[in-house]
């Protein structure tokens, strides 16, 4: 036995070095630039994730700024800073994988957001597509309508002229969260009714994103977790019995739509995610109750809390600059003059002040906050006079492009005005993201083609002309007929301070608070 330990004594560390001087001097990747404890540990990303709290996206950031637009940021990823690159790797017309390791956070089953190959994923994402086009939306907007008017009546009724004080992460998760639960199964929690619109499952979706860091550095504990039973785990954390209560509520409505015994789908004026999918050209195997629970959950929680940030940001900026807030309620009181005859959807896509708002706000909440790797599995990528091997996976990050200040000067103010008149962005410098082809972005292009939230390319964001519909119907309703003020609320409140793949606010926050007067 001593000998034993004694050889793992002198092997082990003999390995570590060789692994260390492998990676810095003999990888395919060791002529990228970077900082070399990155590149020689991935350690250092976990310390920076997991126990500092979801800070490694602002320590690449600060590599970028000293080591150039390409980066080595951990052993085996690239990761690149260029406006004119975003394009070349989020594009329809590539076939990119995404990365193994991340597929751990999530349910790691059949849901979309957790599909690793291209291939795969465009089949599943394919059977989805129809319940989120423009036209089903458009169709879908009278109900956005119809929520909107709630939360804003219920601000007013219960609100207006009191002493209380209303938090609008919750109003807005409410919102969110009746809409996009009645669009997709055709039933709905009905959290606007909530007092305070204080509604668990909407809080349980928003905790879930604490454990993003652990379950993806450390898968062993998700798949620990998973083990468990749901009973005991509520009782381990009962903030998130909802969740699987919701889970519950999910495999009832899929095993009766299955056996033909709940056919409330089919007498709503939209089609519903579980319509026809039953029909979809699927495996079988990916028709089984846990693949569509797995779906489910996967759009509603992306579904919720993404558009409740957006809102949620929005309103704190607009209150927090009263010339923006008296211009967009010049506008709206022009374009919405009756409050008992609100305008279209399509109507309300026409405004241009409140259209440059609601771009501003979904260039400074980022959408998913964390960088998205692609993964080339049989050819090689190109970045200037860089070849990236084949398999390597590439990333790039909302946060650092919504912060580039040759595109967007002052980033980090809110600024709707610099969405007016069409603006046109002529790039500083030569192209220096190409394939193996060149080509010239010196031409003027538009500001929105920097924006980014929804993602770009193959798998960009399933709900977003949804998402859309929501931003434009409620942020109009509410500064139309809602006169709010903040209370004890500042920047923290809505700053991008902590990556969990979701932007989270500063550590204690308590959200964006406000009175209504």
């Amino acid at each position: 036995m001593p000998s034993v330990l004694g050889l793992f004594a002198v092997g082990f560390p003999l390995y570590l070095l060789t692994l260390v001087i492998y990676r810095l001097f003999l990888s395919p990747l060791a002529r990228f630039p970077g900082s070399k404890l990155t590149a020689a540990s991935g350690w250092y990303e976990t310390y920076l994730d997991v126990y500092r709290g979801g800070q490694f996206t602002f320590r690449i950031e600060e590599w970028h700024k000293r080591y150039g637009p390409i980066i080595r940021i951990n052993p085996w990823e690239i990761h690149i800073s260029d406006p004119e690159y975003y394009d070349v790797l989020y594009s329809n017309n590539t076939s990119f994988d995404k990365m193994q390791k991340w597929n751990k956070r999530f349910n790691g089953g059949a849901e979309l957001q957790a599909t690793v190959e291209h291939d795969i994923h465009h089949r599943r994402r394919v059977a989805l597509n129809p319940y989120f086009s423009k036209r089903q939306i458009l169709n879908f907007s009278p109900h956005i309508q119809g929520c909107a008017e709630k939360l804003s009546n219920k601000l007013i009724r219960e609100f207006k002229d009191t002493p209380k004080v209303v938090s609008l992460n919750d109003a807005y998760a409410a919102f969110t969260g009746d809409i996009v639960c009645y669009y997709s199964f055709a039933w709905s929690y009905n959290f606007l009714d909530y007092e305070d619109f204080v509604a668990p499952f909407a809080i349980a979706v928003r905790e879930v994103a604490n454990a993003i860091h652990v379950f993806g550095h450390f898968p062993w504990v998700r798949a620990f977790v998973a083990s468990l039973p749901d009973r005991f785990l509520a009782l381990m954390n009962p903030s998130m019995r909802p969740i699987f209560q919701f889970q519950k509520e999910i495999e009832r409505q899929i095993i009766s739509i299955r056996d033909g015994e709940n056919e409330e789908h089919k007498y709503v004026a939209h089609k519903t995610i579980f319509s026809d999918l039953f029909a979809a050209d699927l495996p079988t195997q990916e028709k089984d109750v846990t693949s569509f629970q797995n779906q489910a959950a996967g759009i509603v929680g992306a579904g919720i809390e993404t558009t409740r940030a957006v809102m949620t940001l929005a309103s704190f900026h607009i209150l927090s600059q009263p010339e923006i807030l008296k211009r967009l309620r010049q506008e709206l009181e022009a374009a919405f003059p009756d409050l008992a005859r609100p305008p279209t959807l399509t109507e309300l896509e026409r405004l241009p002040y409140l259209t440059a708002v609601i771009h501003e706000a979904l260039r400074l909440s980022y959408g998913v906050s964390q960088r998205l790797p692609r993964i080339s599995p049989r050819q090689p990528m190109y970045y200037s006079s860089y070849i990236i091997p084949p398999g390597t996976p590439v990333s790039m990050t909302t946060y650092i492009c919504h912060h580039n200040e040759s595109i967007f000067p002052d980033s980090h103010s809110f600024n709707p005005d610099r969405w007016l008149n069409n603006p046109k962005v002529v790039p500083l410098k030569p192209a220096t993201a190409t394939t193996n082809t060149s080509h010239n972005v010196k031409e003027s292009k538009p500001l929105t083609r920097y924006l980014v939230s929804f993602s770009k390319g193959t798998r960009m964001c399933l709900g977003m002309n949804l998402a859309w519909a929501e931003l434009y119907i409620g942020l109009a309703n509410v500064f139309r007929r809602v006169d709010m003020e903040l209370w004890e609320t500042g920047r923290g409140d809505v700053e991008l301070r902590r990556d969990y793949f979701l932007p989270l606010a500063e550590v204690g926050s308590r959200g964006v608070r406000v009175k209504v007067k």
